[in-house]
């Protein structure tokens, strides 16, 4: 799924709009039903959540540099969260400043 468009105040006030992609799988489907109401829903507010709370720490040029391990990052968070629902993060494509 894509991730909309956040604005992202960064460490030093600058203003950046990012978006990214997730991939997923549901490796358990019962947990995907039983443990939330929606997974696919939850899990894009989870990454939008992630995606602002991780750029929020760093500096532009943070932001513009290491974008591999900032979604790698933001893959590790929400692997972590998901698992419980029965969904396994597979890939987080690097956001793209917009």
């Amino acid at each position: 799924f894509n991730v909309p468009p956040q604005e992202i105040l960064s460490k030093y006030s600058v203003t950046v709009a990012v978006d990214a992609v997730v991939y997923y799988r549901i490796f358990d489907p019962i947990s995907s039903v039983i443990k939330v109401s929606n997974a696919q829903n939850s899990a894009r507010l989870l990454a939008a959540t992630s995606l602002r709370n991780i750029l929020g720490t760093k500096t532009l040029q943070e932001i513009l540099v290491d974008k591999e391990s900032i979604a790698h990052q933001m893959q590790e968070i929400l692997d972590h969260v998901t698992a419980v629902w029965g969904v396994k993060v597979e890939r987080v494509n690097g956001y793209e400043t917009l």
